[in-house]
């Protein structure tokens, strides 16, 4: 296993526990104790969070750029916006789906809660994070040995 790959491994777990940890403890607080300034500061930076987690191996690229070891070539680069893709493509997806699942149970007339819209953002976060980790190990693992072609 190459070095990005075992990145690769890292940010799925990592992105994951990050998101699933904080946005259980959000939603546990908020429907205990209702809507108050700690879950909504929670879902806040679990958005910040998932808006920004893509970036982290462009952001380490660039710390890296001084040594002399390539940690990052053009591959991982285009594995990795393909993984990105594929994250906001099922993202849409379950948008979609979840609009449209929620107008066929309340109807044309009904209304929904306003505390499953939280649920719905946290819910498309982890599934974005799940997609583009999987998506770049199922990359990775069409090469050879060590990674390479």
């Amino acid at each position: 296993m190459n070095k990005t790959k075992e990145v690769s491994w890292f940010y799925f777990f990592l992105g994951l526990a990050c998101f699933l940890i904080p946005g259980g403890v959000a939603v546990f607080i908020a429907y205990d104790r209702g809507i108050s300034f700690a879950p909504v500061l929670m879902f806040t930076g679990i958005v910040i969070w998932g808006g920004l987690f893509w970036l982290f191996p462009f952001i380490e690229k660039k710390v890296r750029k001084d040594k002399k070891q390539i940690s990052f070539d053009e591959r991982d680069q285009l594995i990795h916006k393909k993984a990105v893709m594929a994250g906001y493509v099922v993202l849409w997806l379950y948008f979609v789906t979840a609009c449209v699942i929620a107008w066929c149970i309340v109807g044309p007339h009904g209304s929904i809660s306003v505390n499953v819209m939280p649920l719905t953002l946290l819910g498309g976060l982890v599934i974005f994070t799940f997609v583009q980790g999987l998506a770049c190990l199922i990359q990775y693992g069409r090469g050879g040995k060590d990674g390479e072609k």
